[in-house]
């Protein structure tokens, strides 16, 4: 799990002032910028890892499709795709081999004497092995319009570095994401969500302001030439065919998750030849109606969410009828918003947020993607009741950092295209056991009748007829769907498996969106397939999963339960108390974990002469936005008798405890940031039993 901003960028801040001054303690020590890391689980998910197994000894034949109606019939093509390696546009994570390079193709394949051209931006990962499999993995990013290759620096050791034990992994982004280019993005939208973020609008307001901004987005687009019909599904899917033979792969695996199992059908059915196996995961069904049934997948998931809390003993204890309670919540929010302050660290600006009953019911939708999310979700649900906004106040953060990550012209034309284009205007599909989710869809730019409006602005033509039909294929595929998924529900993994002759299907309890990087369970058979696709996984350690490990905040009593360990840090050199199962993510510096959502923390570390407290509390109010640096609230005497300075500061409702101890070596200093509920039993169970154990070696 990756940490979210608060304590991040505190730790690493701490972490470069003291690490800096040791190198030259006379000097002068610059205030460091933060390093921006987000989490990522609303999009994807968390780590998963497998053991690595040997290559396969027998490869299948890809035979074309049988049944799949045929596209119309086009001439010899007239071009042919070139690949350059350059350097590579993102930050490589940690040491790994990765060669990129830009692969150049047609804008679109029925106008190839117009000249435009699109450039795909491609990562090839090397293997891990010395003798790797000739065939390698390409990854077939979500969306539409997800940027894959941005993500890479926060995801790839977490989601993808398993794949790397037995073949290359190769990751691109796709025409219109990313660094590609074009780039279909819509800062525009991204504007209008900052703009409004605080502003009680009306759903005709709403709606009004969207189009303006996606008119400005098109007019823009199309004044630089971008022909927005070409960015679709089957143009996409001649990118990954023409990628395959100018890299000079003879036969590789597909592998996509959401929209990416789309793509990977189309794939199928257009370019089967070199497709060794495919995995789909997630699936999105190309006979679906995401317009239509978005509501009712997730009235399905909703009652799975609420039902999995009931028969958790733990979860209904502390959250009972959480289905009631989070409909009056709903109800309350609609009629009285609240207002909290956020954090966009793609700006490094703090907002106003306003928070409806509407709004809430989104956060718990996108939650429900992410089994580290759907774990804190019922604690959010009371929270917010109770008036304790520190889980939501991470999670919009994150959500607001995390649009910079996504093409939303690319979405547009493809969902418009090939989705809204297949749908009838006025059917519809409503939730009828939680009516306030269709307020939610009919009013989204894809999911909705206010879809139509967005599209008749919008302009990416419409589809042929075969988009919207089932793909024939007897291609070893591996369709993988997880119980809690919102927006890609089990039984559209098993639709398109009506067309296949030759798949394995498994479903995973407990887990959303993307399973075969939300466990090690699914990534493990998902790992096995890739050895030998002719052979059916062992999928025994299904059995073994449960549901989420829903979290309870601590209670009084709950620190006795909390073990310490010893650690050692060189770079500070100091040695210390942790609890067991902190991580430490940056030197010195240990989160707890509990939750894709948890910013609850410990930093130990330790400074040369010279440095004092003044260094780090004005630090601590510059990289909080604190108006002032906390002034000094008592003082705490160990077991060692040292007498250490003690602090107290409020970020967005996360208490901050401080402890400072200076003597004639430097200082020792230790922070705690925690959820206030938890303050108390973290405070004599975590931070006072830290500065009894702080020592320099």
């Amino acid at each position: 799990m990756k940490p979210l901003p608060i304590m991040y960028r505190l730790g690493v801040a701490i972490s470069a002032v003291f690490l800096l001054a040791g190198c030259n303690a006379e000097e002068p020590t610059p205030t460091p910028e933060p390093t921006a890391v987000a989490d990522t689980t609303i999009s994807e998910a968390p780590t998963a890892t497998a053991e690595p197994t040997p290559a396969p000894t027998e490869e299948p034949t890809a035979v074309p499709p049988t049944n799949t109606p045929a596209p119309t019939a086009t001439p010899e093509p007239a071009y042919e795709p070139t690949f350059a390696y350059t350097t590579c546009e993102f930050g490589i994570p940690g040491n790994r081999d990765v060669r990129c390079g830009y692969l150049t193709v047609p804008e679109n394949r029925d106008d190839v004497a117009n000249g435009r051209t699109v450039q795909l931006h491609v990562a090839i990962f090397a293997s891990d092995s010395a003798n790797p499999a000739p065939d390698p993995v390409v990854y077939l990013e979500g969306g539409p319009g997800g940027d894959a290759l941005e993500l890479v620096p926060l995801t790839f050791n977490d989601q993808f570095a398993s794949f790397l034990a037995d073949r290359d992994f190769i990751i691109f982004d796709q025409r219109g994401t990313g660094y590609s280019e074009p780039s279909l993005a819509c800062p525009e939208l991204i504007d209008l969500t900052l703009d409004t973020l605080d502003d009680d609008l009306t759903t005709e307001e709403g709606e009004a302001l969207y189009l303006d901004a996606v008119a400005a987005c098109r007019a823009r687009l199309v004044d630089e030439g971008v022909d927005l019909t070409a960015y679709n599904s089957a143009e996409n899917a001649a990118d990954v065919a023409d990628l395959r033979v100018a890299l000079g792969y003879e036969a590789w695996n597909l592998y996509g998750i959401s929209y990416g199992t789309r793509l990977a059908q189309t794939v199928m059915r257009d370019h089967p030849e070199g497709i060794r196996s495919v995995i789909l995961d997630s699936t999105y069904p190309l006979a679906a109606n995401l317009q239509l049934e978005t509501a009712v997948n997730a009235e399905r998931a909703f009652t799975v969410f609420f039902a999995g809390c009931a028969a958790d003993p733990a979860c209904n204890a502390a959250y009972p009828n959480l289905d009631e309670v989070f409909a009056q919540l709903v109800s309350d929010l609609n009629d009285n918003p609240i207002t909290i302050e956020v954090y966009n660290l793609s700006d490094r600006q703090n907002y106003d947020a306003l928070i409806n009953g509407d709004f809430l019911v989104s956060v718990l939708f996108n939650g429900l993607y992410s089994v580290e999310l759907t774990k804190i979700m019922p604690k959010l649900i009371y929270d917010v009741r109770d008036g304790r906004t520190t889980d939501l106040n991470a999670l919009v953060s994150t959500l607001l950092y995390q649009q910079q990550f996504f093409s939303q012209g690319m979405q547009l034309s493809v969902q418009c295209n090939e989705e809204v284009s297949f749908s009838v205007p006025g059917e519809t599909m409503p939730s009828t056991a939680y009516p306030y989710l269709n307020d939610i869809f009919e009013g989204g730019s894809v999911t909705g009748q206010f879809g139509f409006a967005v599209c008749d602005l919008w302009q990416s033509g419409e589809a042929d007829p075969i988009e919207n039909m089932l793909v024939n294929s007897n291609l070893p595929t591996l369709i993988l769907a997880g119980e809690y998924d919102p927006i890609t529900p089990p039984s559209w993994g098993q639709d398109v498996s009506e067309g296949l002759s030759d798949f394995y299907y498994f479903e995973f309890p407990g887990i959303g969106h993307g399973a075969s990087v939300s466990a090690d369970c699914p990534l493990e058979i998902t790992q096995a397939f890739l050895n030998d696709p002719t052979t059916e996984p062992d999928a025994s350690c299904i059995a073994a999963m449960a549901g989420p490990s829903f979290v309870a905040p601590l209670v009084a009593g709950d620190g006795a339960a909390i073990e310490l360990e010893p650690f050692t840090n060189a770079d500070f050199g100091i040695s210390g108390q942790k609890p067991v199962g902190w991580e430490e993510v940056v030197a010195g510096t240990f989160a707890r974990g509990a939750s894709a959502l948890d910013q609850t923390v410990i930093i130990q570390q330790a400074g040369p002469p010279g440095i004092g407290p003044d260094v780090f509390l004005n630090l601590l109010a510059s990289q909080l936005g604190l108006a002032e640096a906390p002034a000094q609230s008592g003082d705490y005497v160990d077991g060692n008798g040292r007498s250490w300075a003690l602090y107290n500061a409020d970020f967005q409702g996360f208490p901050i405890n401080a402890g400072f101890y200076e003597d004639e070596s430097g200082l020792l200093v230790v922070i705690m940031i925690s959820q206030s509920e938890e303050t108390a039993v973290l405070y004599d169970a975590v931070f006072t039993p830290a500065m009894d154990a702080l020592t320099r070696n």
